[in-house]
């Protein structure tokens, strides 16, 4: 059988790589490398003649399960009898599961509905190699060129569009799928096993919720292991709250990231206290870029900004899993339906209105223009990429939107536009980007997802647009169901949900301009105004008052041939007077940059 050489295991166990694996085409052998370091990363289980792997977290009839021991055998024979009824029998998930099935030549790699935690594939003339990071697939594949368009879509959007990655040939398994690899002749079988569609009809908002509280109750308690130390992330928004107020076993513990003096931060620490939960306290400041986002991007190309913050103090509390509100903003939290563009759009978007519904007769190619300019991070104020960078990615809009046009067929066919496109951000945004928070914290903390429950799920799409729009179900939510809670402030307009929406929508405008007079203040004094300050994390004020954290995002920017060094002091110049940057504009560019260190040139 052809196994690693020492040298690819060292450099796997240093990259931090949970699962890689080798298949040799023709030569009819496969290998399976799983590092043997970290709490929830089970060595590979073997049955005769097959070897099985589960990288991540599964509940599966109704428990918790991470394949190890006596456990890991009986999961192991289930997923050999039929690898379909398997994951078909997933109740919430965020996992890869290899198997090598020795007698028939055949290696089956299968992920959970929505293919959150990372797995890459290169599929090479003699060789098919995966592994769960780009360090990991480096060191058992041969050097990987560059694909100019999943390069530009990360400049773009901040991920690339369905299976796209940043190399040629190197593909991320896609959402709810089982491939069969074969040794033989290196041909690759793929099914979709994901459930159609539920389609249910709205529903009464106090019922919706009353059903949505006891299903995210259950999605807890599936999630929740006696023997294992369990965290949440918390934060002063709706989503994380949902979770620690349905969270019904003793011994949780929260933590979170806030840049200093935020009334975010103080309304975190009442939210802890009302719910009667200890609460570790991150500090964002200073340099954190070189600290927590650099050595991340040749992971996974990406940095998704502060979650690893929390990795140490976790680490020193002992948890094992941290619970994280990702897919709540989406599901029902009426971030899907906000639009870009226009006067019009913007009020809507002040005013918590969901907007004309498309219907559901939206063409692909018209779903792909209007995602696209719903997705794209402006880049008008940050031109820190040289000319011909800049032109490279704009010749290439059109694959982008083609890329666009062949995933939403993927995305609910048959139901409006606005439900179609929560799909395609939970199947894209989500799982490409914002899942990486739980992917980046691994070795030591193993993210769980309770939105990701399927009855969660099924209960969500019973709202409507309307309902969700502006956060009103939400709201609506805590002031009827969780009233133990609902006096805390949300971090949106500073008030109880317990208040009407229509104040709610005043306090919305009154608390975006208390944020913004206090940082215009700021600009005219010259000195960082403690007043004022809403949001835990502060990209205004970084960028015009902390000169250690740019000292340290220009160095690592400065050293890739597109960067645009004058450009780029130019608009933070801007920045310091007022000029509208945001951190995730600095956030793309630095990843889009980062690729030289990939491939030794300029990515474009």
């Amino acid at each position: 059988m052809q196994a690693f050489n020492p040298t690819e295991i060292a450099t796997l166990q240093t990259a931090g790589t949970s699962l890689a694996g080798r298949i040799a085409i023709g030569a009819g052998t496969a290998a399976l490398f799983r590092r043997p370091v970290g709490r929830l990363w089970p060595e590979v289980t073997a049955l005769p003649d097959f070897r099985f792997a589960l990288d991540g977290y599964l509940v599966h009839d109704g428990r918790f399960r991470i394949g190890e021991g006596d456990e890991a055998r009986i999961l192991a024979g289930r997923f050999r009898a039929s690898p379909a009824a398997f994951v078909d029998g997933i109740d919430n998930g965020c996992c890869n599961i290899v198997a090598h099935d020795d007698a028939r030549k055949l290696t089956v790699i299968a992920n959970d509905a929505t293919g959150c935690l990372p797995l890459y594939i290169h599929v090479g003339r003699d060789v098919v190699t995966f592994a769960n990071d780009f360090p990991g697939l480096q060191a058992i594949s041969p050097p990987f060129d560059r694909d100019p368009l999943g390069c530009a879509e990360l400049y773009l959007f901040g991920y690339q569009i369905a299976n796209r990655t940043i190399f040629r040939d190197v593909f991320r398994t896609p959402p709810g799928s089982i491939l069969t690899i074969d040794w033989r002749d290196g041909r690759i079988k793929t099914e979709t096993w994901a459930r159609p569609a539920e389609r249910p009809a709205p529903g009464n908002p106090t019922e919706v919720g009353r059903d949505l509280i006891a299903a995210m109750r259950i999605a807890c308690r599936r999630l929740h292991v006696p023997e294992r130390r369990t965290g949440i992330k918390l934060s002063g928004g709706m989503d994380s709250r949902l979770i620690a107020g349905c969270w019904q076993d003793s011994g949780l513990r929260a933590f979170t990231y806030a840049a200093p003096h935020t009334i975010e931060g103080r309304i975190t620490e009442r939210l802890a206290r009302a719910l009667a939960i200890p609460l570790d306290v991150v500090t964002v400041a200073g340099d954190f870029f070189s600290s927590l986002h650099a050595p991340l991007y040749p992971k996974h190309a990406l940095a998704e900004f502060f979650h690893q913050a929390l990795t140490p103090r976790m680490r020193e509390a002992g948890i094992d899993c941290a619970l994280d509100g990702i897919a709540g903003d989406v599901l029902f939290g009426g971030l899907a339906l906000k639009r870009k563009g226009g006067v019009g759009a913007a009020v809507r978007n002040i005013f918590g209105m969901a907007g004309p519904s498309l219907g559901a007769d939206v063409s692909d190619a018209e779903a792909a223009e209007i995602i696209f300019n719903q997705i794209r991070v402006s880049d008008e104020t940050l031109p820190a990429l040289k000319p011909e960078a800049m032109q490279a990615i704009a010749a290439l809009k059109t694959d982008a939107l083609d890329d666009i046009a062949r995933e939403f067929p993927n995305c609910d066919p048959g139901l409006p536009f606005d439900r179609r496109y929560i799909r395609f951000a939970i199947r894209n945004r989500m799982r490409r980007d914002v899942a990486l928070q739980g992917a980046i914290c691994r070795p030591d903390v193993e993210t769980v997802y309770p939105f990701l429950d399927r009855d969660v799920q099924t209960v969500a799409a019973r709202i409507s647009s309307a309902q969700a729009a502006g956060k009103r179900f939400y709201r609506r939510l805590y002031r009827e169901q969780l009233p133990r809670i609902a006096g805390v402030p949300l971090d949106d307009s500073l008030l109880p949900p317990t208040a009407p929406n229509a104040v709610h929508i005043l306090a919305r405008i009154l608390r975006y301009g208390l944020e913004t007079a206090s940082f215009r203040a700021s600009l005219i004094t010259g000195r960082n105004l403690r007043f004022g300050r809403v949001n835990a994390v502060q990209w205004p004020r970084w960028i015009a008052f902390d000169r250690d954290f740019i000292a340290g995002i220009r160095r690592f920017m400065q050293n890739a041939d597109a960067f645009d060094a004058a450009g780029f002091d130019a608009a933070i110049e801007q920045a310091r007077r007022g000029a509208a940057l945001g951190g995730s504009r600095i956030m793309l560019t630095a990843s889009f940059l980062a690729l030289d260190n990939f491939f030794g040139k300029s990515a474009t």
